[in-house]
């Protein structure tokens, strides 16, 4: 997820608590090359068409969609309903921009993350609820970036706010009770309980997970690399934040699981 000017994304077991149920392992060598969920891959090829039709519409055009789209803070004071889109805009843009991308690697970069992290989200939250997981996160993802950038005249694009929502879910099952991230391409999310937060804290692979995540995220949010404008890691904050608190909210299996998913 990226900003641009407008002028111009293991700890031991707890005392009295029950041993959880031993995660079941599936791998099948013949399966297809693109492991994921159909969701997850229309979800991409969306990315993949807005992309494109930006690239080949007129310059006009194509600057009147981008910011009919985007998620800009300017929409919110006094006048900002003179942007393309108006008032509407003020409501839908806080998931549309999710579409948008700066650039190639952008785009790309987005769209690995969330086959490798999205896909095992999807597959424990299944389709509908994935899409409405999805669509909370990069709400509240805008919601962080509008609160620390209020007025300004920034553009927010990038479905990464989503995916950080996506990823924190994925970081709960792939290393709930010992897993790895080895592990994670035979384990069977639909059905282990996930990794309780107080827990996961002191999940030595999941902290260092997080860790290089957040040290990456921080180091381009200042240099740039991957985008001409500044990386919104508030916006990350807040999507990562939505899946590690509000996981419970979404999954199928919290009636069976409450007890080991807070």
């Amino acid at each position: 997820m990226t900003q641009t000017d407008s002028e111009d994304g293991q700890g031991g077991e707890l005392a009295g608590q029950e041993t959880p149920v031993a995660p079941r392992y599936e791998q099948d060598p013949d399966g297809p090359m693109i492991n994921a969920p159909a969701v997850v891959i229309w979800l991409a090829l969306g990315f993949l068409a807005m992309h494109l039709l930006i690239q080949y519409l007129p310059p006009e055009t194509a600057n009147q969609v981008i910011m009919t789209l985007a998620f800009i803070p300017l929409r919110y004071i006094e006048g900002g309903e003179a942007l393309p889109g108006g008032q509407l805009a003020r409501i839908t843009s806080f998931v549309s921009y999710g579409f948008l991308h700066g650039d190639w690697m952008h785009l790309a970069m987005n769209s690995f993350w969330m086959l490798a992290f999205g896909s095992v989200a999807a597959r424990r939250l299944k389709a509908m609820r994935f899409v409405l997981f999805s669509v909370l996160a990069a709400a509240v993802a805008a919601c962080f970036s509008l609160a620390l950038s209020w007025g300004e005249s920034l553009i927010l694009v990038g479905a990464s706010g989503a995916i950080a929502g996506q990823m924190a879910i994925a970081i709960r099952l792939i290393f709930a009770h010992g897993g790895t991230l080895r592990t994670s391409m035979m384990r069977d999310v639909s059905q282990v309980p996930p990794e309780p937060l107080l827990r996961l804290f002191t999940n030595r692979s999941a902290v260092t997970f997080l860790v290089v995540w957040l040290s990456i995220d921080i180091l381009f949010a200042n240099s740039g690399l991957l985008a001409e404008g500044r990386v919104a890691w508030e916006a990350h904050l807040g999507g990562f934040l939505t899946g590690l608190l509000g996981f419970a909210l979404f999954d199928p299996q919290r009636n069976r699981a409450a007890r080991d998913a807070i």
